[in-house]
């Protein structure tokens, strides 16, 4: 089964590299960017932690991204020890820095994802925008070619439960606690 998989996101990888332009790869490398280490979603927590009303909001995004990142970081990748596609056979098509970390599952997606499922539950009005970038995100990664497919559809899942499990974990931390 996993030879399967692999053949299917190999395949999806080199149809990709071939449709490569300059202005598509411009865009994409922006948004992978903007997705390091969470940058976009800790910018996007910033006025949700700066209002009262939407705080516990804002500090459930972090700990969700929190949660997809021990989950997927520092769990699940060293588990799988999944190697990059961009360290096999792409390396001619590879337009942005290899990332030092294995693949499985893609970082940036499940962080991106446990923010949208915060999101979806307690801010729906973000929903559509969130989703949107978040989706683009994740393709980014896969379009620069430094995950798989299959790397991103994990990073979905996990983040998006990451994300369930942060809104009723979040009331029983000590620090959000004051924020109920």
């Amino acid at each position: 089964m996993f030879e399967r998989i692999q053949a299917w996101d190999d395949r999806v990888l080199m149809c990709l590299a071939k449709k490569h332009s300059p202005v598509l790869n411009k865009i994409m490398i922006f948004i992978t960017t903007t997705g390091n280490n969470g940058y976009i979603w800790f910018a996007f927590s910033i006025p949700f932690l700066l209002m009262n009303k939407w705080r516990i909001t804002g500090l459930t995004i972090l700990l969700g991204m929190g949660i997809a990142s021990l989950t997927g970081e520092i769990t699940i990748k060293h588990i799988v020890k999944r190697i990059r596609p961009c360290n096999k056979a792409f390396e001619e098509y590879l337009l942005i820095k290899n990332p030092p970390h294995y693949s499985f599952p893609s970082g940036h997606t499940s962080a991106s994802f446990a923010v949208t499922a915060v999101v979806f539950y307690m801010c729906p009005m973000f929903f559509v925008p969130v989703v949107m970038y978040a989706a683009l995100l994740a393709f980014s990664r896969v379009y620069l070619l430094v995950h798989y497919p299959s790397d991103v559809i994990a990073g979905i899942f996990i983040g998006s439960i990451c994300g369930m499990v942060a809104i009723p974990v979040s009331p029983y931390i000590p620090f959000f606690a004051w924020f109920y």
